[in-house]
């Protein structure tokens, strides 16, 4: 493979750039340095993560389910489980403080700002249960273990993210105005697996037997997905098409 690598293109349909290099030769060997990135990011080589828009119906009906079945046992003790993961977390360190820290440190330090934002394990448990029935509803998801943990992680961090420091200012006319700083940790890497792996531990049990339910209540309150629908295409062949409607414009 080390030998050829300069005549291998990425293997993702429609990219054509040189694969990475890879000491020693691994599945990196597959794609370019695009898309490798493209996964640490989305938990997936080709599929984006999902919007919060899409995502939206799907956390309604999941919360109204949680609220409906939460004094049933198979419930409530993830429920207890996710308080525990919130509470035990520690203190939240600043995000410009982290950087370099290892995977679980820094998952660690997340779930410690969800805390402090007021995030509550309902709000977990709904997301996890969220990003599992849209991957299942949507044709063209990536439904691979990976993806989804990525998803559920990135949907979490979204609630609560970056440290917002604010100081006072002071002006030559003596007045003093607000200074701001936002530092925010990146959305990338191991510790997004770390997330979601934590919170999948705890409710991968209730979920699966929720996914059913959480499905029909979707389809009955908001309608049928995209992917449902007469004329859908999935991404790549929409992909393909813009591709080829920007060379016949370039031509």
């Amino acid at each position: 493979m080390q030998t050829i690598e300069h005549y291998l293109r990425c293997v993702i349909p429609g990219c054509g750039r040189q694969i990475r290099r890879a000491t020693p030769p691994s599945i990196t060997l597959c794609y370019c340095n695009y898309h490798v990135q493209f996964r640490a990011r989305h938990g997936s080589h080709w599929y984006p993560t999902y919007k919060a828009a899409d995502l939206r119906p799907y956390l309604t009906v999941a919360a109204e389910w949680i609220e409906e079945h939460r004094a049933e046992a198979f419930v409530s003790y993830p429920l207890v489980g996710l308080r525990g993961l919130l509470d035990g977390a520690g203190r939240v360190e600043p995000a410009m403080d982290i950087k370099r820290r290892p995977a679980a440190f820094r998952a660690r330090v997340a779930f410690a700002r969800l805390r402090e934002a007021g995030v509550k394990p309902e709000r977990l448990m709904a997301i996890h249960m969220a990003v599992a029935a849209l991957i299942e509803d949507d044709r063209g998801s990536h439904r691979v273990t990976e993806f989804r943990l990525v998803q559920t992680a990135k949907a979490v961090h979204r609630l609560a993210s970056g440290t917002h420091p604010q100081w006072e200012w002071p002006m030559r006319d003596g007045t003093v105005r607000p200074l701001n700083f936002h530092a925010y940790p990146k959305s990338s890497g191991l510790v997004l697996r770390v997330i979601g792996r934590e919170i999948d531990e705890i409710c991968g049990e209730v979920t699966e037997r929720a996914l059913e339910a959480v499905l029909a209540a979707r389809l009955a309150k908001f309608g049928p997905h995209p992917s449902h629908l007469p004329g859908w295409k999935p991404l790549w062949m929409r992909q393909r098409e813009a591709a080829q409607r920007k060379l016949a414009k370039g031509a």
